[in-house]
């Protein structure tokens, strides 16, 4: 009786949807396109192209037992409330429409009991705070395909307890949010997958302030941001971001979560270095784990490679601070070095004035145009100095000084037209591992030179290829100078009657021109005695008697202070040294800083004043300059010294400035002669109780 009960109860549905509705043929021949089309296995409802509001009403009428919904291709511009009809609907698909907006105006019963939304392929541009939040029990959300660009902070809030996976494909979102993992900071024991492919991500930011101690080492996070714009990832902004302090523990508690940032153009220099170390520590834990095998994108030598196999000395950046023109400079960061080549772009005559600051410092220079090379401050930092294949013939005698002593260092000067090196190298102390290569030159072997022999045979581990190292003049011609006997290293004295007359004539010539010229360039000549013979820096020069509490007060510009350090460096190393006062030093605390100027000018014995545009700039520096040149006016017995750092800018020059330049004697930092010219302006000091012997350098 029960079962002949169903039976009719079956039969009586039937006849009331053919009668209400019509059959489903009917149905569809309303609209040739409108699909309506339920699988009773399933409980899956497809409705294609329903542009008709009424006839989709009736289809989900006609199949209100519905679990699953496909309603795409129907232009719909929201999401309908007549989907209410579906009291059991789990699982809606909207893809293919025009929805630019997701809001739901449904029951909340429906919308409570969705677990799957997939809405690819639609117009949907941001996601809002709250669109969201009535689905508390979605598993799944798609929006692949959206032109999405902006997910605004909240949207993934705490009431999507069950949402475990988000596909973002194929979108333009630039940045990923710590706001779109608020459902992993819920349980701990939390899962969920962001995937983000295919968009154009470049990186992370942390609005909503979450820590790294926020995640649970059970929570299971994955987020694929493959195929993005993601170039580099700087280890320490994102440490600090996250307050990852210690991260090998912190890391490791994360162990069940990761990132796929596979296929993104990564620069391999300085920034992604850190990274390049992580890698390898992970993939030797994990090495199946593909997550691992990030690449690099540039540069072009590194293109392809995986990031964990490149090579520590191939982590490159570019410098250009204090890098020399037509130079290119870059840092590698695993070794803290930083090159300098100038090679077959450098058209000066001597080594650069700038060079980057950094411990280690590796200069190459190629050019047939350096002729010669001058100390420079930076040298005391060079790890490799190679000025090989050039022109120099000229080599100032201080710069042994200042390249010896630094361990595993390299110093190349083969292959260039010195003739000799200077006598300064004799005891030039050679450190651990440290070379120097001097073949190629055409060197002469003479009584002159007759010391370089012994010191060659004295540094074989230190002086490589001195088989190469050959006589370019002498008897010796033609062999290398360790194989010369030493009686053959001779300076030509044997001359005839002819060569005397000749040579006593000239003489008397040379003389005349060397008296006239004496008389003219005595100035030029005291300068290139200073720059060329050591004994004879304390030549020309007056001597003083210290009386000051300083010898020299220099005014600068502190946007100077690059060059000023090298000046004060060089004249407090002097013999004897200089007592030098400048402000950021020496003023005295609790002064104003006119006092302190006052004071300072009134106090030493030369006013060394630094002119640069930006000394030009300052009322300070220009009060300085007008205190000391009162002071010059006042007392002559007062030196005032002026030093050009660059080409001044004229309507930056005052009268009093100018008037002084007009008619008074300056230094430019800029020539080759510089430190001998500013030697030469300063007078010697001494003081009244020491007594001078005969062999003082002052007598």
């Amino acid at each position: 009786m029960v079962k002949n009960s169903r039976t009719v109860f079956f039969f009586l549905v039937l006849l009331y949807l053919h009668t209400e509705y019509g059959d489903l043929e009917k149905l569809n021949k309303k609209s040739a396109n409108f699909v309506c089309d339920f699988n009773n296995s399933t409980l899956t409802l497809v409705i294609r192209n329903g542009f008709k509001d009424e006839q989709v009403i009736k289809c989900l009428e006609a199949y209100n037992t519905s679990e699953t919904l496909i309603f795409s291709n129907s232009r719909l511009k929201r999401i309908p409330e007549y989907l209410d009809i579906l009291k059991g609907l789990v699982n809606l698909d909207l893809s293919q429409n025009e929805i630019t907006a997701v809001s739901f105006d449904t029951s909340q019963q429906m919308c409570n009991n969705l677990k799957q939304l997939v809405l690819d392929d639609n117009d949907i541009h941001v996601l809002r705070a709250g669109n969201l939040d009535c689905l508390e029990s979605l598993e799944k959300l798609y929006l692949a395909n959206n032109n999405l660009s902006f997910i605004e902070n909240g949207t993934f809030s705490v009431k999507l307890k069950a949402l475990d996976y988000v596909h973002l494909v194929n979108n333009n979102l630039t940045i990923l949010d710590s706001s779109i993992m608020s459902k992993v900071l819920l349980s701990n024991k939390t899962r969920i997958t962001i995937n983000a492919s295919r968009n154009s991500i470049t990186g992370f930011t942390n609005s909503i302030n979450i820590t790294i101690n926020d995640i649970h080492k059970s929570i299971a996070f994955k987020g694929v941001l493959t195929h993005n714009n993601i170039t580099t990832l700087d280890t320490n902004y994102y440490f600090k971001m996250f307050s990852v302090t210690r991260p090998l523990i912190q890391l490791l508690n994360m162990w069940n979560s990761g990132f796929d940032a596979r296929f993104n153009p990564f620069i391999c220099d300085c920034a992604i270095f850190p990274l390049a170390i992580a890698l390898r520590k992970l993939h030797s834990m994990d090495p199946d784990n593909p997550d691992f095998s990030i690449t690099c994108g540039t540069p072009k030598s590194l293109e392809g490679m995986l990031v964990r196999k490149v090579h520590a000395d191939q982590f490159n950046c570019s410098v250009t601070h204090g890098c020399p023109d037509s130079c290119t400079c870059f840092k590698t960061i695993a070794l803290g070095l930083i090159t300098v080549d100038c090679s077959n772009t450098y058209h000066l005559d001597d080594l650069p004035m700038t060079c980057p600051v950094a411990d280690k410092i590796y200069i190459n220079i190629k050019s047939n145009g350096m002729v010669q090379l001058s100390s420079r401050a930076y040298l005391r930092n060079v790890t490799v100095f190679d000025v090989s294949q050039c022109a120099i013939a000229d080599i100032d005698p201080s710069i042994a000084k200042a390249l010896e002593g630094r361990i595993n260092t390299s110093i190349y000067l083969h292959d260039n037209n010195l003739e000799n090196i200077p006598k300064t190298f004799e005891k030039f102390n050679f450190s651990k591992g440290q070379v120097l290569t001097i073949d190629g030159n055409p060197f002469n072997c003479d009584c002159h030179t007759l010391w370089m022999k012994q010191w060659l045979l004295s540094n074989k581990n230190h002086i490589y290829h001195q088989d190469k190292i050959v006589c370019a003049t002498g008897p010796g011609k033609g062999k290398p100078m360790v194989e010369v006997p030493d009686s053959k290293f001779v300076c030509q004295t044997s001359l005839t009657f002819a060569d005397i007359l000749f040579i006593t004539v000239g003489s008397l010539l040379v003389c005349v021109i060397i008296v006239s010229v004496t008389v003219c360039k005595i100035n030029s000549i005291q300068v290139f005695m200073i720059s060329h013979f050591d004994i004879c820096r304390y030549c020309f020069r007056k001597r003083k008697h210290r009386r000051l509490r300083y010898d020299i007060f220099i005014a600068h510009s502190c946007e100077d202070d690059n060059i000023i350090h090298d000046i004060v460096d060089n004249l407090e190393h002097h013999d004897p040294p200089y007592k030098v006062c400048i402000g950021e030093r020496n003023f005295e605390p609790g002064k104003t800083i006119s006092e302190n100027i006052l004071d300072a000018i009134e106090s030493s014995h030369t006013s060394l004043l630094v002119i640069s545009n930006n000394f030009l700039r300052s009322a300070w520096c220009n009060m300085e300059f007008r205190e000391a040149h009162m002071r010059f006016l006042r007392d002559r017995n007062i030196n005032m010294v002026l030093i050009i750092l660059e080409d001044l800018d004229t309507s930056l020059v005052y009268k009093e400035l100018k008037l002084y330049l007009g008619t008074h004697v300056y230094i430019k930092y800029s020539d080759k002669h510089f430190r001998a010219k500013l030697l030469q302006s300063l007078p010697i000091m001494i003081t009244s109780d020491i007594a001078l012997d005969e062999t003082s350098p002052l007598i």
